[in-house]
Order: C-alpha cells, then structure tokens, then sequence
C-alpha cells in the first residue's frame, strides 16, 4: 500500500503582504496549480489515496470560487482524497465542511474527496484510518487523546494510519517554538507505540521526522519566508507500508512551484560589489517573472552611480517578483569625480550651491542626502 502525505494548502490564502492585486491572484492560483499537479506524482508513484491532515482552506469561512476551486483541483486527482480539517478550516457546527454549497460542489467536482468529521476508525480495503479532526480554532487538549487506548474492532491485519493537525514536541505552524503549548498539542509519545503504523501530521509548514513512524509532511506550496533550521517547505510526502507492525518507507517529494528567497545580507561599497549583488540574484532567480518572493537585506556606501545602478535594480526587481522586501541601509558617498561635476558647473547657483555642501560633508550627515538631490535635479533638467 502507498499513498500521499500533504497538508496545509491554505487555499483562499489572501497574502496581503503584497501591494499588486494581480500578483495576489496569480499566486493564490499557483496553489491551486500545485494541487493539481499531484496528478502526475500519484500516477508515476501508483499512489492509492491522498491524505490532507488540516487546513485545505485558509480560512474557515472561505468564499464561493474558492469552494468550487477547490473541489474542482480535488477532483483532478481522480484517486480517493481523505481529508480532516485543521485550525484554519475547523470542523464544528455551521462549518464550511458542513454548509449546503461545499456538499453540493464536492458531490459535483469532487466525488472522490471525504472529510472526516468524526473521530471513529474509517475502514478502508488495505488500511485504517483514524482522523483526529480539530472541531474548534483551538483546541485546549489532544486531538489525539482517544487513541492512547486502542480502540476496538479494528481489523488486526489492516496497517493503522493516524491523521492529525497540530503541533508537537515545540513544532508550531510556524516552525518556532510554540508559545501556547496547550493549544492543538499532539503528545506522540502518549500513544501505544505498536498500536498505529504511521502517523501523519499538519500544521508545521516545514517537513520532519518526528519519531520513526510519525512525519510533519508540510505545506507543498511555501507561504512564508522560511524560519529556524532545517525548514523545508514546499514538498509532499509519499508512504509505503508492507503490513501492519511494518516499518513504513517515506519519500519526500518537491512540489513547490513559488520561490521564497532570503538570503544573507549583502554589503554594498563600490561598483564590483553590485556586480557580484547582480550576479548571484541572476543565479538565485535565472530569467523568471512572477515566480519568486526575495527578502532583499543590503546596507554600505555608494556613490551617485551607485545609487542609481542599485535603484535600476530594485525597479526591475519590483516588477519581476512577486514580492520584494527590501531591508535597505545604503549611505551616500559621492565619488569626488561626481562632487568636481557638481561644484564645477556653468550654472553658478547650483556651482555654488554645490561648494558649500561639500564643505559640510565631514560635519552635516544630511549633506551627501541634499548633494544627491541636487545631482537628481541637475538630471531631470538635463533630461
């Protein structure tokens, strides 16, 4: 038996981060797209099911398109899809799972898809699963608590699957430390070691092995700079299991398709230096447009050029990510070929002008920001 592993689509997700209405479409969309391409990776594994631990939705009250979007990328896979909802698409009554319009799509676009609301065994031919449905935002105790006695009935030769969302072991969704520990809290070492053959978890955006049979699968489409060691979002697990009491086998999988790139802070201080900047952004980002999110970190000195060049750079940058975050603290320094120009100008005022700023360059911190917006003028006359 072999299935997939995912969790955490958080479709509908309104990345309010980014200023461009169509940028926020565009990658909304590329989730979905993501989704949707598990159809090949189930077809070359021969995948049997699909199973979603939390928050298919970001939000539990998600709007109609997004509904409909949704079921129809489910529908795509063709496999049976078994789903529990997470914090952000919590079950309970009146929930989004439970709404007239969701049955009415999901019977529609998505026959193959089952939430699984309750927890009680699902019996499927070559597996058990056992859904730990988060019912509320919060949950003040383990979702997983009903499962450290055994429950009974259960076929014995049938490999036993849990399904859970929340965070474990100092694991949150955002991959820190969990300061509610109390809240949607998994205690894995509570339940009976040779009762469960794999435990399938979400809520944690990055991928991790918590025990041998226990992995965080993570988001298969990153939604965030990534934070702390060893995150590694964007991916999809697969799983075989021999039979029950069998170590499961678990491949990872990337899926994600949007670049979400921080790297280290870059030091600006002459022309060579942004010729090194623009040459590992080339190799961080090669040709691509509205595929990318870049968390800029540069700070040093630059003259007139410098500034201009560096400012080329960020416009294109703007226009081609996503997103552009930039942490910018670059100072003014003019080259003295630059501060000749300025001070030796025809134009007597500006000459002038230019003179007495330079002199108050080593004593006046604001002169090199006044010289460079007298170079800007000088520019947007000349233009």
């Amino acid at each position: 038996m072999k299935f997939l592993h995912t969790a955490d689509w958080q479709i509908g997700k309104p990345f309010q981060s980014i200023a461009d209405n169509s940028k926020r479409e565009a990658l909304r969309q590329k989730r979905l797209d993501t989704v949707r391409a598990f159809k090949s990776l189930i077809e070359e594994q021969e995948l049997e099911f699909v199973l979603v631990c939390g928050d298919l939705f970001d939000s539990s009250t998600p709007d109609q398109a997004t509904v409909s979007a949704l079921c129809a990328a489910i529908g795509e896979l063709k496999v049976p899809v078994y789903a529990i909802p997470g914090n952000h698409d919590h079950g309970g009554p009146g929930c989004i799972w439970e709404q007239a319009f969701f049955i009415r799509e999901q019977k529609q676009l998505a026959p193959n898809f089952h939430i699984l609301l309750e927890a009680e065994p699902v019996v499927l031919e070559h597996a058990v699963l056992l859904p730990c449905p988060l019912l509320r935002r919060h949950e003040s105790e383990d979702p997983t608590a009903w499962l450290r006695s055994e429950p009974e009935g259960l076929p014995k030769e049938l490999p036993r699957i849990v399904l859970a969302h929340g965070s474990t072991q100092g694991f949150s969704s955002s991959g820190e430390s969990d300061s509610e520990s109390g809240i949607n809290r998994i205690e894995v070492n509570h339940l009976p070691v040779d009762s469960y053959d794999y435990i399938a978890l979400g809520d944690w955006h990055g991928m991790k092995q918590i025990t041998a049979n226990a992995w965080f699968c993570g988001t298969p489409e990153q939604d965030r700079f990534a934070k702390g060691e060893g995150n590694q979002p964007g991916n999809v697990l697969t799983v075989e299991i021999q039979g029950r009491k069998q170590t499961p086998s678990v491949e990872t999988f990337k899926t994600g398709r949007i670049g979400w790139h921080a790297p280290d802070a870059f030091q600006l201080n002459s022309a060579a230096d942004l010729d090194g900047l623009k040459a590992q952004l080339d190799e961080l980002l090669g040709g691509r447009a509205s595929s990318d999110l870049l968390r800029l970190r540069v700070s040093g000195a630059l003259s007139f050029n410098g500034i201009e060049h560096f400012e080329q750079l960020t416009e294109s940058l703007r226009a081609r990510l996503i997103r552009l975050k930039l942490d910018q603290d670059i100072q003014v320094e003019p080259s003295e070929e630059e501060l000749d120009a300025l001070s030796e100008r025809q134009d007597p005022l500006i000459a002038q002008v230019a003179k007495e700023l330079r002199d108050e360059l080593s004593e006046d911190p604001l002169a090199r920001d006044a010289l460079r917006e007298l170079q800007l003028e000088v520019r947007r006359v000349e233009a």
